[in-house]
C-alpha cells in the first residue's frame, strides 16, 4: 500500500510542478510524500539503490520547498 502512496503521489506532483498553474509548492509536497514513502517501501525491502536514490530526492524535493517558499 506504502509503494501506491509513493507511486500516485509522485504522478500528482509531476503533473502539479509541470502545468505551471501555480501550485508548484503543493507538487513539491506531493513529490517529498511520494519519496519518502519510497525510501521506506525500499528499506522494508532491503533494496539499497532504492533507498540512496528516493533518499537523494527526498534532499531535492525539500530543497524544492526552501527554494520555493
Amino acid at each position: 500500500m506504502l509503494a501506491w502512496i509513493g507511486t500516485i503521489c509522485g504522478i500528482l506532483g509531476s503533473i502539479l510542478v509541470a502545468a505551471n498553474s501555480g501550485l508548484q509548492f503543493v507538487g513539491y509536497c506531493f513529490f517529498l510524500i511520494g519519496a519518502v514513502s519510497c525510501v521506506i517501501v525500499s528499506i522494508k525491502r532491503k533494496d539499497k539503490a532504492g533507498v540512496t536514490l528516493w533518499a537523494f530526492f527526498t534532499i531535492v524535493n525539500l530543497w524544492g520547498i526552501v527554494n520555493y517558499a
